[in-house]
């Protein structure tokens, strides 16, 4: 899975946000403001991954247990689904 073409990732003044451009416009109109760790996963998102992959890139960036890590990875990937951002 990856972003979908015309999700576009940018950093202002420490902030880190999403938006859709182009024909993802249709399916997304709108500005999504990422935390450091939400920031990360797009990044990782803009090639393609698989949920294994996100958690292990996640592992091996913070400390923290993988059981934490699977069930956050899998919540923001079902929102991206849901908002039709991301492609399988």
């Amino acid at each position: 899975m990856k972003l979908k073409d015309g999700i576009v990732t940018n950093s202002i003044d420490g902030e880190s946000f999403a938006i859709a451009t182009g024909k993802a416009a249709k399916d997304f109109n709108g500005l999504i403001k990422n935390n450091p760790t939400a920031a990360f996963i797009f990044e990782l998102l803009k090639k393609e991954q698989t949920e294994d992959s996100i958690v292990n890139a996640m592992l091996d960036k913070y400390e923290v247990d993988e059981e934490t890590v699977r069930k956050d990875v899998r919540a923001l990937l079902e929102l991206l689904k849901s908002k039709n951002l991301i492609e399988d």
